[in-house]
């Protein structure tokens, strides 16, 4: 019997369990008697294989539970990977030798823009930009060659109707059996947008650095050159109030105040560029102040555009700071300068508006419905699309190649229209030019005194006892005699020491024209210390540094009477006489 047991595994120890089992059922056995010895053994070994017949049953029942069971474990471990290598964030790529897909995951997919099932059987090379593709090419017959993992970086374009590229991290490796390759896809186009983006900040930050070290350097410079001014332009302005009306040397000399009136000017606008001035407020024709500002602006253009200005011819005053006007034409024509290609043409108009309720409710339009002096420079560049038009003003946003520009030219010009209530409109068109139109308030105040240009008139001289303080000797022996000329009476100091002792040994002083920084002690320190001599005494401060240099030694207060070099005589002797009017004798 033996030999027809199944073959289900280890039979001794079923038997033997089998066996264990069998008293359970004695009762079920058929009634023999003790002498059939034979058959007894057959009961007994038929009882014994039924139990096995049963337990094996129950045994193989049991493993195709735990079969069934596994089985669903394992399709809930496939669907799990399955699932982590659909989604997974980087896209898997399996590639045969000869460059076509045969298998590739959900992400891999959406980042070539093709239906997964579309994939199986393309060359992954038709997705990689053109401009790329060599170096991919070269990169992975590398990799195929010495059987080595690599990495590289590559511009994707997809299938679909999306035109931007997508950078991609490739990491290749070849199968053990060397018969495919996968790639690993990572998307780095936000990283390297980052990286292009901090690089126009670090560009941004160095130019910035680079305009505020010229900004010093200027502010410098124009301190000596200032200082030499004052000399020239005052010794020829005392000269000319000296000669009479008939002298054979006054039209050399009235020369001189122009040409030295005209280079105090272009150091103004060299600092207005590297904006080193503050702002100083004055009414003035408007369009002679655009007119003044041609000579540099042609310069800076270059001869292949023509600049042309068309003037209102009409009495337009504004009232804010000339400079202004200047950084306003100077970046929007080097921006229209920039646009054209080979020779051009930029017109400046100005004329008279007047501004309805209607039109101030346009965008980007002006607040206020009145009258207002309209600035309109247009040029014939290539002119500006739709999607950049919006973004214009916005600070650092720039459409020129990496270090060509700062994208601080238009958000400069838009801030000094809006700090003077003015308002500015840019229409433009791709291949035909752009225009920017700035509207800015006309000043419409009865203008008197010195903002109405007067003839130049006589000043008001005085007895007063001045003390005079100027490091350089040149201004200083100028200064004493334009005073003295005025009917002043006038002390002079080289050093702040020396003004002290003269202070304390002439206490009848009334006022105090300080230069501003000085050896010792600067112009601030010396006026607090000669004030505890002299109560009342009257301050002016001046100085050929600019405002931003004066600031910082503490003078800039607005109780305080500055005059900056280069002066002319009848800005000098008004200055003083403004400030003695308020002298009151203790």
């Amino acid at each position: 019997m033996e030999e027809n047991k199944p073959n289900t595994g280890d039979f001794s120890e079923l038997r033997r369990r089998a066996e264990k089992h069998l008293p359970e059922r004695h009762d079920d056995n058929p009634p023999v008697s003790a002498s059939d010895g034979d058959l007894r053994r057959l009961i007994h070994e038929l009882s014994v294989h039924q139990i096995e017949l049963e337990m094996q049953k129950d045994e193989l029942q049991q493993t195709a539970q735990n079969l069934a069971k596994s089985r669903i474990e394992l399709q809930e471990a496939l669907n799990r990977y399955t699932d982590h290598y659909d989604f997974a964030p980087v896209g898997y790529i399996t590639m045969a030798h000869d460059g076509k897909i045969l298998d590739a995951n959900l992400t891999a997919a959406k980042l070539l823009d093709v239906e997964r099932g579309v994939l199986k059987g393309l060359r992954f090379a038709g997705f990689v930009a053109d401009d790329d593709l060599p170096g991919f090419n070269a990169f992975m017959e590398e990799v195929c060659k010495t059987s080595t993992p690599g990495n590289s970086q590559l511009r994707l374009r997809n299938a679909g109707e999306q035109t931007e590229l997508k950078t991609v991290r490739i990491d290749a490796a070849v199968s053990a059996n060397g018969e495919m390759c996968r790639l690993a896809l990572s998307d780095i186009t936000r990283q390297k947008e980052i990286e292009l983006e901090n690089t126009i900040l670090q560009e941004n930050l160095a130019q910035a650095q680079k305009m505020d070290t010229i900004g010093r350097l200027a502010g410098g410079i124009a301190h000596d050159y200032n200082n030499m001014l004052a000399a020239i332009l005052g010794n020829a302005e005392l000269a000319l109030r000296k000669a009479d009306p008939d002298h054979p040397m006054r039209k050399e000399l009235e020369a001189i105040v122009k040409v030295a009136q005209r280079s105090a000017e272009l150091t103004r606008q060299l600092l207005g560029f590297a904006r080193k001035q503050d702002i100083l407020p004055k009414i003035f024709l408007f369009d002679s102040a655009v007119d003044s500002s041609l000579g540099m602006l042609r310069r800076l253009i270059g001869e292949n555009i023509v600049v042309d200005w068309q003037p209102s011819n009409e009495l337009l005053y504004v009232k804010m700071d000339p400079v202004q006007i200047d950084q306003i034409l100077i970046n929007l024509c080097v921006n229209a300068r920039d646009a054209i290609t080979g020779s051009g043409r930029i017109t400046i108009r100005t004329e008279n508006v007047h501004l309805t309720s209607m039109e101030c409710n346009r965008a980007n339009c002006c607040n206020k419905p009145g009258d207002y002096v309209k600035l309109t420079v247009t040029d014939t560049g290539t002119g500006i699309d739709k999607l950049t038009l919006p973004h214009i003003y916005e600070p650092f946003f720039t459409t020129k190649e990496l270090g060509k520009g700062t994208g601080l030219g238009l958000s400069t010009v838009y801030g000094i229209v809006k700090q003077n209530f003015g308002c500015l409109e840019c229409t433009s068109e791709p291949g035909k030019g752009t225009s920017f139109i700035i509207y800015l308030p006309l000043y419409s105040k009865v203008v008197s005194g010195e903002e109405q240009l007067p003839p130049v008139k006589e000043v008001s001289s005085g007895t007063e006892t001045i003390l005079i303080v100027e490091d350089e000797p040149d201004i200083l022996e100028l200064v004493k005699d334009i005073l003295e000329w005025s009917g002043y009476s006038a002390l002079t100091a080289l050093t702040p020491s020396e003004a002290i002792r003269k202070a304390t040994e002439h206490p009848c002083i009334r006022l105090l024209l300080t230069d501003v920084v000085m050896p010792e002690m600067n112009g601030s320190e010396l006026a607090r210390k000669l004030k505890t001599k002299i109560p009342n005494l009257k301050i002016i401060f001046m100085s050929g540094y600019t405002a931003d240099v004066i600031a910082g030694h503490g003078t800039l207060d607005d109780d305080l009477n500055f005059i900056q070099k280069p002066f002319s005589v009848d800005n000098l002797i008004k200055t003083i006489d403004k400030a003695l009017k308020s002298w009151q004798p203790l």
